[in-house]
């Protein structure tokens, strides 16, 4: 377990990196949180980092968290109004059983609306700066990380060192090698990275590391055990030894892995003061689990219209994977698909998400939802099958036996 006191020196005078999730979740935080995290980042100065691959990974999924944000505001409004109209027709059914005087029902009736209304009212608007689809002109925290970051993004990788990076991601993704290897799933996603995100991000960490040869402190709340060491029962107590011995061997110096939380706790290591409500506001996010929204049957149906519209072979094997009880193999999409077995099935998925995410775009199909279609493995880093979720083939085997 790391001192308090190693842990304040690497902050004085190492490099202070940021990964992609805490920049993200800048949006889920209050904004007292969000002060006392930007104080910290800033007064580390030069020192603050931020790997090229940070960068593209936080504008490859900004508007999703916003958006998931803003549909909470949008679920609130929509389900009390929902409730409002059955609570009127609840009471408009009881006045007429009753034959209740008409004043009388009309008085029920406003008060039902009122009370509704002031619900809406307490609940508030969908703020502004959290609207997907608004101009980023218009994002406060995006104006503030422009500034804070100005200098402080690595340059990106060479087309060839790139590819190079990637295959080795890979490689460790195969062998079990952090970081990285947790992700298995993503090597057949629609990402240009594959399951090699994470290794990018330590690759250049490394680069900035063995230029600079001091020790390297990297803010992430990322909890997986491709990064983290831990006890016996679970407990975090320091980056995998893996990686500390890597970075001591690329620089000659050492690296630190800290949460969110951390870093707020060692703020006065930079000479900044924060709050210990911003402890727990950041602990409230991290324990939050992301709220995940169910499939219907409208909405699988339109993303298999606008598939087969398209004339992706995708639909089919949705289709057959839910009259297999959710599950198709990888040699039977090579037979849907017309396609040579020595291909490679990387981005398979790539059409079912993206027509997904243009339904969410238009509203037709709500977010939060899990992928309509994802990639399996049972053993290596080929896919061994593909799967939809089980709600959709409940979903289907309903509708089937009501028809």
């Amino acid at each position: 377990m790391l001192s308090s006191v190693e842990i304040s020196a690497a902050l004085q005078a190492g490099i202070l990196a940021l990964d992609t999730n805490v920049l993200l979740n800048l949006y889920r935080y209050n904004e007292k949180t969000v002060d006392d995290l930007l104080s910290v980042a800033e007064a580390a100065g030069d020192r603050l980092y931020v790997p090229h691959q940070v960068l593209r990974e936080f504008w490859r999924n900004r508007q999703s968290v916003i958006a998931s944000l803003g549909s909470a505001t949008k679920d609130a409004h929509g389900a009390l109004t929902k409730n409002a109209t059955s609570t009127s027709d609840a009471i408009s059914r009881w006045a007429k059983s009753v034959a209740l005087p008409e004043d009388q029902r009309q008085s029920l009736l406003t008060e039902v609306q009122d009370f509704y209304v002031e619900l809406k009212d307490r609940v508030g608007d969908e703020p502004t700066q959290l609207l997907g689809h608004a101009p980023t002109a218009r994002d406060v925290l995006l104006a503030r990380l422009e500034v804070l970051l100005d200098g402080r993004v690595g340059p990106p990788l060479a087309d060839d060192e790139w590819k190079k990076a990637v295959a080795e991601g890979e490689r460790r993704v195969e062998n079990s090698i952090p970081p990285g290897y947790m992700d298995v799933e993503k090597l057949e996603s629609d990402l240009p990275e594959g399951a090699s995100g994470d290794y990018l991000v330590w690759h250049q960490l490394l680069l900035e590391g063995t230029v600079r040869k001091v020790d390297l402190v990297l803010v992430t709340s990322d909890t997986k055990e491709d990064w983290w060491n831990r006890a016996e029962r679970g407990a975090i107590i320091g980056a995998r030894r893996e990686l500390i011995q890597e970075y001591l061997e690329s620089t000659g110096c050492r690296f630190f892995l800290l949460e969110p939380a951390d870093l707020i706790k060692h703020s006065s290591a930079l000479g900044v003061g924060t709050s210990i409500e911003s402890v727990q506001d950041i602990e409230r996010v991290r324990d939050e689990e992301p709220e995940i929204e169910p499939w219907t049957l409208d909405s699988v149906r339109m993303v298999l219209r606008d598939l087969d519209a398209q004339g992706y072979v995708q639909a089919q094997v949705i289709r057959e994977a839910i009259g297999n009880g959710g599950r198709v193999s990888r040699a039977r999409v090579y037979a849907l698909d017309n396609r040579d077995e020595s291909q490679m099935l990387r981005g398979f998925t790539r059409p079912v998400s993206r027509v997904t995410a243009e339904l969410q775009a238009r509203g037709a199909v709500p977010y939060g939802l899990p992928p309509l279609l994802g990639a399996g493995y049972e053993s290596g880093v080929k896919s061994s099958h593909f799967t939809v979720p089980h709600e959709v083939v409940q979903l289907f085997d309903e509708d089937a036996r009501e028809g």
